[in-house]
């Protein structure tokens, strides 16, 4: 049976053991959070995980690390090092360190751990629901069937993607990130029914309907530009419609969004690593 240690479980840590969990329900977890109120509600979302909270048991990560085959990381990047030293003691030789922290290089992550295999994803929110996109980046000391094995658990969350740690900015700003953009939309939109009459909640269930029905078209046939095709009538309605976004420029404004996103990714790296290495 395989082991996770969930350390430091925010939002995105929570979503992603969701969706492992929901695959597969042999695996143990034990996750760790720093206050009592926030245990509770992650043992909520987490009801077959063995959940502490530091503020109970100063021992709470390392007593949750001891042994585990994979301990995820989501603390915050400039806690790293003093979880990573506070961890060293508890873990095995053949555990592997997962990082779910964004900014923080491998490179640096060894640093810290120079003992451990070091994985890098970054995964989204609709990981939670088993539709999330995670990129897996491991580094050239993670054995194979180690891999492999984080590969087929991380699976139940979504679309495992295998990526150099290069990609990952880039991944960050289409997908990481990206999940809000679609948020953003959904949110104009519902306010641009509002001021066409509807009422708040019709407009909402509308879009929300919309985007569903939208998404399911896409996975079924993933060629964006043929289905926008498909429903783009000459004169008709949506042309007009489209025309509004391609006039007001939606390619570069996705591709601004998209760069934005991969240079905070990278600044945050900078920033880590010159924290880390002093």
């Amino acid at each position: 049976m395989t082991t996770i240690a969930s350390i430091g479980t925010g939002n995105m840590g929570t979503a992603l053991i969701q969706g492992i969990l929901s695959a597969d329900a042999g695996i143990t977890v034990r996750a760790t959070t720093n206050s009592t109120a926030s245990a509770q509600r992650l043992s909520s979302d987490l009801p077959t995980a063995t959940v502490t909270a530091l503020e109970d048991d100063p021992e709470a990560n390392r007593t949750a690390a001891a042994g585990a085959d994979f301990v995820f990381l989501g603390v915050k990047p400039w806690m790293m090092t003093d979880t990573l030293a506070e961890l060293a003691p508890a873990l095995e030789a053949n555990t592997v360190l997962v990082s779910m922290a964004a900014g923080v290089a491998s490179a640096d992550l060894k640093k810290l751990a120079p003992k451990h295999p070091i994985v890098r994803i970054m995964p989204n929110t609709p990981s939670s629901i088993g539709h999330g996109v995670i990129a897996l980046a491991p580094d050239a000391e993670v054995p194979a069937d180690s891999v492999d094995t984080l590969r087929q658990l991380l699976s139940g969350a979504g679309l495992v993607v295998d990526l150099d740690e290069t990609q990952i900015p880039a991944m960050t700003g289409i997908s990481g990130s990206g999940v809000a953009y679609f948020f953003l939309l959904a949110e104009a939109m519902i306010a641009a029914g509002v001021k066409q009459g509807l009422d708040e909640d019709t407009a909402r269930r509308m879009v929300v309907a919309t985007a569903d029905g939208a998404g399911r078209l896409l996975t079924a046939k993933p060629d964006p530009s043929a289905q926008r095709q498909a429903v783009s009538s000459k004169g008709g309605t949506t042309l007009a419609g489209l025309q509004q976004f391609i006039d007001a420029g939606i390619f570069d404004i996705a591709e601004a969004a998209a760069q934005a996103a991969a240079d905070r990714s990278l600044e945050m790296e900078r920033e880590n690593s010159e924290a880390i290495n002093g």
